[in-house]
């Protein structure tokens, strides 16, 4: 259960607490108009896409957890987080999840990969954190 339960939980503040604080600070520093947490509703559930943003995040920390093999004997694979968080996320948004919501890909990607893998990189290294906090302590030898 903690397999799941933990990833899940630190996906979720991860998202809320990294991801969206990168994205406030973002905007803050004038480098994008949108900020972070934002209550416009997401289709089709009419949920605010902040909470809808953090329960994708919790699916995908399971995910992280999975392929990066985190767990408290195993050294934490901080770079590898940041990577997957940055990469994985970034492209399933600009190719899976906007051209279901109807937004194509198109002309300069760049500035929108660039925004997507600084704020899921946050992320990412953000579950680790979570996740490595809330685990129990290695059992003294």
């Amino acid at each position: 259960m903690q397999k799941i339960l933990l990833p899940l939980v630190s996906g979720f503040l991860a998202a809320l607490f990294f991801h969206e604080a990168t994205l406030a600070l973002l905007h803050a520093a004038g480098l994008i108009a949108a900020d972070g947490f934002s209550t416009a509703p997401f289709a089709p559930l009419g949920i605010p896409e902040f909470v809808a943003n953090a329960l994708w995040s919790a699916v995908w920390a399971v995910l992280m957890a999975w392929l990066l093999r985190v767990s408290p004997e195993r050294v934490a694979p901080w770079v590898q987080a940041c990577v997957f968080g940055g990469l994985v996320l970034t492209a399933a948004r600009l190719f899976v999840l906007d051209p279901v919501r109807g937004i194509w890909p198109s002309g300069n990607m760049l500035p929108h990969f660039a925004v997507g893998f600084a704020a899921n990189a946050a992320w990412g290294w953000g579950a680790l954190v979570f996740m490595r906090a809330f685990m129990p302590a290695q059992e003294a030898a």
